[in-house]
């Protein structure tokens, strides 16, 4: 136990709670950057937007619980309302239960006004919370509140009695039994409970419902080994035992009615992420070999021209390449050789009963005839 202030400066101190409370939070934040992959929320506009709400329902819901708690300090305030009097109002005390009443409430205004599940963020924000949670209790340990049973105390009419085992001696000298160093262990294996069950495929709600009825049925028990009064003593229980009946009862009913929800949980793969196999082209049976030629298959749609238009076609294009014919003609005949002229002229000569198969006259020589197997 350390006291209100971690260091002192003067006038000016780190204090012990809110030191603890901040890097409580801050490991808090990083647990559920890492645990959003888990679902579908986005981090900027819904996760931490709907943080901000819960801390801020928190912080007034824990401090109204205070105030009905021990309305001493209210009294205290209407007697003597000055300025520090009203800061001793705002910074001193808190009751856990009213700020996570206050931070629900928060919650399920913010999801209203999105239009998000409240059941599915809550899902994600509990485990992590419960890690603030423990950062907070190591802080009513440094400055001693929400103590244990002093060693020698006894609790329910003498059921039990503190024998100081792992006590922790306080400012004052009193040896006690260190509850927020329990409930912080409890808190943090909790969250790794909660942390799996989100992991995993599950019912929307269900990790909501299990942080309910654990974490309520660790406090009523807990509650017996408090040594504190202060936390307010209504009947047989504390004002957090009868609270923790109502969320346990809550947490049951949840837990069952999870069951008709829909299954959320599991590694969220965003739909921009996902990359779809190349689909593997079809081979077309009829496709000719690419060193084969084959002949252009006709369209099937196209109609066939009827013999009228094919003789009307054919006498079109005659009509147009008559004008070029003499000239073609003409170029054929220039172009022509000395040579192949008396060839001509030789067949003309020629009578139509020559026959080309006989043997070859004199002075002509015969082509080898074994060329062409040479070349096979």
């Amino acid at each position: 136990m350390i006291g209100d202030y971690l260091i002192r400066f003067g006038s000016f101190g780190i204090p012990s709670m809110g030191f603890c409370i901040l890097v409580g939070t801050i490991f808090a934040l990083l647990l559920c950057y890492y645990a959003k992959r888990f679902t579908r929320f986005d981090w900027n506009n819904e996760i931490l937007d709907a943080i901000i709400w819960a801390v801020i329902g928190g912080f007034i819901g824990m401090k109204v619980l205070y105030w009905i708690v021990t309305p001493e300090y209210i009294t205290a305030f209407f007697k003597n309302p000055t300025w520090r009097v009203a800061w001793d109002l705002i910074t001193t005390g808190m009751v856990f239960y009213g700020g996570l009443i206050g931070g629900v409430a928060a919650a399920i205004l913010f999801c209203i006004k999105r239009k998000l599940s409240f059941f599915s963020l809550a899902d994600l924000i509990l485990p992590c919370f419960c890690i603030a949670h423990s950062g907070g209790r190591i802080g009513c340990l440094l400055v001693g509140c929400c103590y244990g049973l002093a060693e020698g105390e006894s609790c329910l009419d003498g059921f039990y009695t503190y024998h100081g085992t792992c006590a922790v001696t306080y400012l004052n000298g009193v040896r006690r039994l260190p509850v927020p160093l329990m409930e912080a262990m409890f808190l943090i294996l909790l969250a790794a409970v909660l942390l799996l069950v989100l992991s995993k495929k599950h019912h929307r709600g269900a990790v909501t419902a299990w942080y309910m009825i654990l974490y309520s049925i660790w406090r009523f028990v807990i509650e017996f080994f408090r040594g504190d009064a202060v936390r307010g003593i209504y009947g047989l229980f504390s004002t957090s035992q009868w609270i923790g009946i109502a969320i346990f009862a809550a947490g049951i009913v949840i837990l069952i009615l999870s069951r008709k929800w829909p299954v959320e949980g599991g590694l969220a793969v965003p739909a921009a992420e996902t990359v779809s196999a190349p689909e593997e082209p079809k081979e077309d049976a009829a496709a000719a070999p690419d060193d084969v030629w084959a002949p252009p298959v006709p369209d099937p749609s196209a109609e066939e021209p009827s013999p009228v238009e094919s003789e009307d076609r054919s006498a079109d294009a005659e009509d147009a390449f008559a004008p070029c014919a003499p000239d073609a003609a003409e170029e054929i005949s220039e172009a022509a050789s000395p040579a192949e002229v008396e060839t001509s002229k030789g067949d003309e000569a020629c009578e139509p009963s020559c026959d080309l198969s006989e043997e070859p006259q004199d002075g002509i020589e015969e082509a080898p005839q074994d060329s062409k197997q040479k070349d096979i």
